[in-house]
């Protein structure tokens, strides 16, 4: 909250005060119990994430959820993806999301709103983004535990924790030696096979020696799964029902060309359609209006999309890290800890085809070829010969000859007239394309804490660097040496290479090409220090006082220029801003503009904990941010309450505010990011449909090859994006933790979040729906037409969100057969509510999943997830566990309710995408000396995502919810030394 708006700051204190005087505050949800074995006289004071000052976990005014490295290993976790997937406090999508890897997003409000943090720090941001960090960098080998702190905790750590924490904590001190090796497959053939590796050693006692000292390496590597492996998940009737695959496709680029006479008639006959056009590439096809009532025929061939798309992507992650430590006399702690991690997602592209910034969209064939059709390798087209006896094209296009049911009349070769002929084509050899989108991130921190002068104190330097380099792999080709191979008869686009157009082939492939680079930077110093000022009834009031000098810098380079075109003065084919304007990369544009961004920030903090008595507590804490690249000092209070009117019952609550300002990126931009799409112009061409491509009707003085499905140029981001405003925020959360009986804990929160000003994309789906309101962001040439649209970051309106985290834990009382005990951790959703707009309508989001751009762009998730988020009523995870002698056995369960799809795709009437229900086993066993052998199964009843008609969602199922791997068997064998 700023200085000037102060009412929502009155606001919220009163409502605490007449908490407090009404309820002797009610309040927030008591963390997560320690189990009823953990011996009291054990815990000690420690920081915990939400407060700086030390205390017994459960002892605070702030709700924590603290899961620990071997339970998510009990649940099934193969990577930390499958925790903040499973995580019901967090609306994360999955690994089909993109190429940024899994993030964490507490409260469904975005990832960017959620701080993740490593030993309680920051790390540098993704680049591209430069708001979030990807849980792919956190080391798992030398992970302890993860605590979560939902919901507001920027007065603790700063504006971009609106919606909570979530921090890893790794060991601090390690001694010997421990291997683990880890090995899943699907139970189906195909890939998304997952092999890790990891390794943790170390010496020194802290205690005896006051040193430690260790280091930990993991690396795991995870195959493609491409949907020509899970074809029963592709049934023609399923999809037709989902408005998919609907038989007979139309006709489009593929490794057995079609082609026709002109760049813009280029794919009227194809050679290969007699033949069967070579299953499983190419799919032969009788053109879109084949079935209707009087059919018009196409033959040809297309593209099989199960031979070329996956259904998840393959990935490799290493990370190493690790810590030296010292105790020194006097209570003095020392430590450096490290960590270099690097992931990289092979990102499947499908087949890549020549776009608007290659030199033309198609290839050209010369008639010298000795592929041209029809002269002996390549056959050539029958047709049926015109009403005037030609076949030529002189009176009009001959159809091609089908059979003389379809297409009766005189059959005779098409003549060629040795014309250049003219094709959209990609190579089958080199398979789907995929990019190698790697990230690394870096980082060293130094740390010192110990008492002085009575003052506990706490102090810290970081640094940290990431780096997000997105190279070529296969499949992406050269434009220029293609079109020489097809003109010198070396590259056959009509059929299979020989060894010479193999090898050929392969040497227009730009594998391990760079096409874009982003760094981004976090540079920081801290010093917290603490102390009990005198007694209070409850206890020493203490205070804690922090500040911070932290620097977030990126660095945006040019666009590489090996494959940029040049002018015929020598200049590279750049425009004035220097985005590529044409470029020799088939699938792919070099992006990027050279610029250093820097942003200050100056942050100090006050917090005070007020044992009033032996049963309430006050905290309270208020943090100033002051943001010099905007001129802007924030200042976020907190103030939150705890009081156990007796022993089983807790009682919390508290109410805060937050502030979010634009990340560098979204204000300092250096240039466009300039996507394209076939559309219609929603002016010129308008439709019923405007989001559907070639369903609109030109109006009058304009044909349809003008504005109608037309390639065309959209900025998902602006240059200049200084009008943008910070967002803010209020929260609240109110209570209870109860322990009826023994070994058995309730708790359950209420909480609600209020945003202003919630920063968000403008889709281009809006513009297409809404020219009239959007007509400034439409932006014309001198001919009328659109030079491109600006559809970027922008101050949308308002969100609201309320919910109930609930949570239940029980150990049963020993047996002869064993122990057991049972968990649930579950959120229900209230709300979930914003405006499109400034004082716009209120659109609800609770149970709904949408592809129309009023959701898509304008929530509070927008602009930052390729596929819509979806809100489900109530999500859960649950387990039952039973230990018996050296057995130890898991059945962990992820569940969440149906949606709402509120834009199906044209062709289907289904709008409900069904629950998902999904059950993990795991067993494991320690009876061999030094060794741990875990078994698993994922997925035990082999349920597959739901079924969406959802347009986003190409393959027909909600694949960012869970994977589509079916069931996974699962081994890890971990043994010390």
């Amino acid at each position: 909250m700023q200085y000037q708006s102060t009412p929502p700051l009155r606001r919220a204190t009163m409502a605490v005060c007449i908490s407090v005087a009404l309820l002797q505050m009610s309040g927030q949800a008591y963390a997560q119990t320690v189990p009823a074995e953990a011996p009291a006289a054990q815990v000690q004071a420690v920081v915990v994430t939400g407060s700086l000052i030390r205390r017994v976990a459960d002892e605070g005014a702030t709700p924590l959820t603290t899961i620990k490295s071997a339970e998510m290993e009990a649940r099934g976790h193969t990577e930390l993806k499958d925790l903040v997937l499973e995580q019901p406090q967090s609306l994360s999508l999955g690994t089909n999301t993109g190429a940024a890897g899994p993030v964490t997003n507490l409260r469904g409000l975005g990832p960017m709103r959620t701080l993740t943090l490593l030993n309680g720090r920051r790390l540098a941001n993704e680049p591209l983004q430069d708001q979030y960090v990807s849980v792919n960098v956190i080391p798992r080998m030398a992970l302890d535990r993860v605590e979560t702190l939902s919901g507001g905790a920027a007065s603790i750590y700063g504006a971009d924790a609106i919606g909570g924490v979530q921090n890893f904590w790794t060991k601090r001190g390690y001694k010997g030696l421990a291997l683990k090796g880890e090995f899943a497959a699907p139970q189906m053939h195909g890939g998304g096979t997952t092999k890790s590796f990891g390794a943790i050693g170390g010496f020194g006692d802290l205690g005896q020696d006051g040193f430690n000292a260790y280091f930990a390496i993991d690396h795991q590597e995870k195959s493609a799964l491409m949907q020509g492996d899970r074809p029963e998940q592709h049934d023609p009737e399923i999809l037709r029902s989902l408005g998919l695959g609907i038989q007979p496709e139309g006709r489009n680029a593929n490794p057995l060309a079609n082609f026709g006479f002109t760049r813009a008639a280029n794919s009227n006959y194809n050679p290969a359609y007699a033949s069967g056009c070579n299953s499983p590439a190419s799919l032969p096809t009788l053109g879109n209006l084949s079935t209707a009532a009087a059919p018009t025929y196409a033959p040809g061939c297309y593209r099989n999309p199960l031979y070329f798309n996956a259904v998840t992507d393959g990935s490799k992650i290493t990370t190493m890290s690790g810590r030296l430590s010292f105790n020194l006399s006097g209570g003095h702690k020392i430590d450096m800890d490290v960590l270099n991690s690097e992931f990289t997602v092979q990102k499947f592209r499908g087949m890549q085809v020549p776009g608007s910034t290659n030199p033309f969209t198609t290839y050209s064939m010369p008639s010298t070829s000795r592929f041209y059709p029809g002269r002996g390798i390549t056959p050539n087209v029958p047709v049926v010969l015109n009403a005037a006896g030609s076949n030529n094209g002189a009176t009009g296009t001959p159809t091609m000859y089908i059979d003389q049911s379809k297409t009766p009349g005189t059959v005779a070769n098409l003549n060629m007239a040795n014309r250049p002929i003219y094709f959209q084509w990609g190579p089958a050899e080199l398979g789907s394309a995929y990019r190698n989108d790697k990230q690394t991130n870096k980082r060293l921190v130094l740390t010192a804490e110990g008492e002085v002068l009575g003052w506990d104190y706490r102090a810290g330097a970081n640094y940290g660097v990431a780096e997000r380099n997105t190279m070529a792999g296969d499949g992406y080709v050269l434009y220029s040496k293609v079109q020489d191979g097809i003109n010198r008869g070396i590259i056959n686009p009509f059929g299979a290479q020989d060894a010479a157009g193999a090898a050929y082939l392969q040497s227009t492939v730009a594998k391990d090409y760079t096409y874009r680079l982003n760094k981004a930077y976090n540079k920081s110093i801290d010093l917290t220090l603490s102390k009990g000022l005198y007694k209070l009834g409850g206890g020493d009031l203490t205070l804690a006082v922090s500040g911070e000098l932290r620097e977030d810098s990126a660095r945006t380079f040019n666009a590489p220029l090996d494959y940029v075109s040049r002018r015929a003065d020598g200049t590279y084919n750049l425009d004035a801003a220097g985005n590529v304007l044409q470029q020799d990369l088939v699938g792919e544009v070099p992006q990027g503009v050279a610029k250093k961004l820097k942003r200050k920030i100056s942050s100090i903090l006050a917090e005070v904990d007020a044992p009033l008595t032996d049963t309430f507590l006050l905290n309270a804490a208020v943090r100033a941010d002051k943001y010099d690249d905007l001129d802007t000092t924030t200042i976020n209070p907190k103030l939150a309450a705890r009081w156990q009117p007796y022993q089983p019952l807790v009682l919390r609550g508290s109410v805060s505010t937050g502030f979010r300002a634009p990340s560098i990126m979204d204000i300092q931009n250096p240039t466009a990011e300039v996507r394209t799409q076939q559309m219609d112009d929603p002016v010129l061409c308008p439709s019923a449909q405007p989001t559907v491509a070639g369903t609109g009707t030109p109006v009058a003085g304009r044909s349809a090859d003008q504005v109608c499905n037309v390639l065309t140029s959209y900025w998902t981001k602006s240059p200049n994006n200084s009008f943008l405003k910070p967002e803010k925020s209020r929260g609240f959360s109110y209570g209870f933790a109860l322990e009826p009986i023994k070994n058995l804990s309730i708790t359950v929160d209420y909480w609600g979040l209020k945003m202003r000003d919630v920063l968000g994309a403008v889709s281009i789906a809006e513009i297409q729906q809404n020219p009239g309101k959007y007509q400034d962001q439409i932006l014309r040439g001198p001919d009328g037409l659109i030079d491109h649209i600006v559809a970027s970051q922008a101050n949308r309106g308002m969100a609201r969100i309320r919910g109930a985290d609930i949570s239940a834990n029980y150990r049963f009382p020993k047996t002869a057969a064993g122990t057991f005990d049972a968990k649930l951790d579950g959120t229900w959703y209230q709300k979930n509510e914003f405006q499109g707009e400034k004082d716009g309508v209120w659109l609800q989001n609770v149970g709904v999943i949408t592809n129309d751009g009023r959701y898509g762009s304008a929530g509070p998730n927008a602009g930052l997830a390729g596929l819509p988020q979806i809100n489900p009523r109530w999500k859960h995870t649950a387990s039952i566990g039973w230990g018996y002698g050296d057995f130890r056995t898991t059945l962990s369960h992820r569940y969440n309710t149906s949606v709402r799809d509120l834009t199906p795709r044209l062709g289907s009437t289904l709008t409900k995408v069904d629950a998902y229900s999904q059950f993990n086993m795991n067993v494991r066993y320690t009876g061999i000396a030094n060794a741990t052998i875990t078994l698993g199964v994922n997925n035990i009843t082999k349920e597959f995502p739901p079924l969406t008609s959802n347009s986003t969602y190409s393959g027909g199922y909600v694949t960012s919810m869970a994977d589509m791997l079916g069931r996974v068997y699962r081994m890890s064998v971990e043994y010390k030394f």
